[in-house]
């Protein structure tokens, strides 16, 4: 009999009317107000295409187009909104992390200081990262070496987790134009060819950037694109959470729309509302109105697409800047709360400050905390047979203690969680066993986790992307 899983079950925190005005909301603001196209030459192009040009010089979308794509869009999901959230993770399903690859700073444990990512530090991340893999970390490239100018940066991460991690095939964020074809170059060299590149519109409704120009250079190598946006209530969107959704799915329909009518691509999209402290002018993770801001762009996001929306939400971000206090209280309060509601991968272990800081001690720390949630989260199965138990109290008082018995000792790892950082001793047991703290618990596992790297690449694939990166040195290094 499996155990019974822990779940909390929520409802919607948005009613169906307020989606309906959200949709009809978002296609107003399509018609009537319109994207802002600043590169003469890609507004050329839009024109040219067949959207008009308001008063203002924006582009705009028509009610007819807008309705006609939302309704391809939930046809091709089965227009399954209205049957609720996706259904919860099984009994033992296993909770996945990942890291962020957009960190260019690290934080350097031996003198406790945030430095640059330098290429020698990033591959021993890149290591320590391969080393935890059988912990259930599925990402390869914890950021971008800052010690290389800017555009050769990707080839070089992607080159170190290549070169160092079995997971490291998967190519990382190409980030800049001139980047872009060395990284889908080494891609196909390790039988992972780049078919998709992401497409970020600005808020407020703007589509313009390196990220669009890049896709219609490439268009011809590509399958798909890839919208996303990162509008923030009171900052980038009306304060109004209603109209900050609408805003946000206005600024990815139209940007699809419009960029599917000029390459031909297949076009997927996606929004999220992000907070904003106004008074530090920054984005605010790890907060609780992240968390719920995340909720609530699932179930406007799915109403759109006629998709099921997800209960939780995996976003572990924190603005902490060290590992420690802060860090670990926000990035647990999230991770029980996602996964309380189902969710099952959890991403930006390791990084602060948003994603500027790699930490390879707070990633120790997240890992503690996601297997914590895991045995939470995973139940226990209870079951009764008088004879049993009889027989075993009889054994118990018989040897003074339950510790001895051959049941607890078949049974005792299976039931309880020992973690491999936290401290669970009482006083004089801690005492004796050297006063040990968590982080030099933390920093001793990652020593040890990086004596015991061992992956290489086969020959032929180490020799074709050394070819590659040394290229673009010479190409991107003039």
């Amino acid at each position: 009999m499996d155990p019974q899983r822990l779940r909390a079950i929520r409802p919607a925190l948005v009613p169906i009317a307020e989606l309906e005005r959200i949709e009809e909301t978002a296609g107003a603001i399509l018609a009537e107000i319109g994207l802002a196209v600043d590169d003469p030459d890609v507004r050329a192009k839009v024109t040219g295409a067949g959207f008009k040009e308001n008063s203002a010089g924006r582009i705009i979308v028509e009610r007819k187009a807008y309705r006609e794509f939302l309704a391809s869009e939930r046809k091709s999901h089965g227009d399954r909104f209205k049957e609720g959230p996706q259904p919860g993770a099984p009994p033992g399903a296993s909770i996945k992390c990942g890291v962020s690859n957009y960190p260019l700073t690290i934080h350097e444990m031996k003198t406790d200081k945030l430095v640059p990512f330098t290429t020698e530090k990033h591959a021993e991340a890149v290591k320590l990262l391969d080393g935890l893999s059988s912990r259930g970390v599925v990402a390869a490239s914890p950021g971008y070496p800052a010690d290389v100018p800017a555009e050769f940066s990707p080839v070089l991460a992607y080159w170190n987790q290549a070169t160092y991690s079995r997971d490291g095939r998967d190519a990382p964020d190409p980030k800049f134009g001139k980047s872009t074809p060395w990284v889908m170059e080494m891609a196909e060299a390790l039988g992972r060819p780049i078919k998709g590149l992401p497409i970020y519109p600005a808020s407020p409704l703007t589509l313009f950037g390196e990220s669009l120009d890049k896709v219609l250079i490439l268009k011809d190598r590509l399958d798909s694109a890839y919208i996303a946006n990162m509008p923030s209530p009171g900052s980038t969107a009306p304060v109004n959470l209603g109209d900050a959704l609408a805003q946000a799915a206005a600024e990815v329909i139209g940007a699809a729309i419009i960029v599917r009518e000029l390459t031909g691509l297949k076009v997927t999209w996606s929004f999220c509302i992000f907070p904003t402290d106004l008074r530090d002018l920054s984005m605010v993770f790890g907060s609780p109105e992240n968390f719920l801001f995340h909720l609530i762009s699932a179930e406007a996001l799915c109403f759109l697409h006629g998709d099921r929306w997800y209960p939780g939400a995996g976003n572990i971000h924190t603005m902490a800047k060290l590992p420690g206090a802060q860090a670990c209280a926000e990035k647990a309060s999230i991770m029980t709360a996602g996964a309380l509601l189902g969710e099952q991968y959890f991403g930006s272990v390791g990084a602060l400050s948003l994603d500027e800081v790699f930490s390879a001690e707070q990633l120790v720390y997240d890992l503690e905390i996601r297997d914590h949630v895991q045995k939470m989260v995973d139940g226990k199965q209870v079951s009764t047979d008088q004879k049993r138990c009889l027989e075993e109290i009889r054994q118990g008082i018989a040897q003074g203690s339950f510790a001895g018995l051959d049941s607890t000792v078949a049974l005792y790892k299976g039931l309880y969680w020992h973690p491999a950082v936290f401290e669970r001793a009482f006083l004089g047991g801690w005492r004796t066993k050297g006063e040990k703290t968590a982080r030099q618990n933390a920093r001793e596992l990652i020593v040890e986790s990086l004596k015991k790297h061992s992956f290489h690449l086969p020959d032929s694939e180490q020799k074709a992307i050394d070819g590659i990166r040394e290229r673009a040195k010479k190409a991107l290094l003039k």
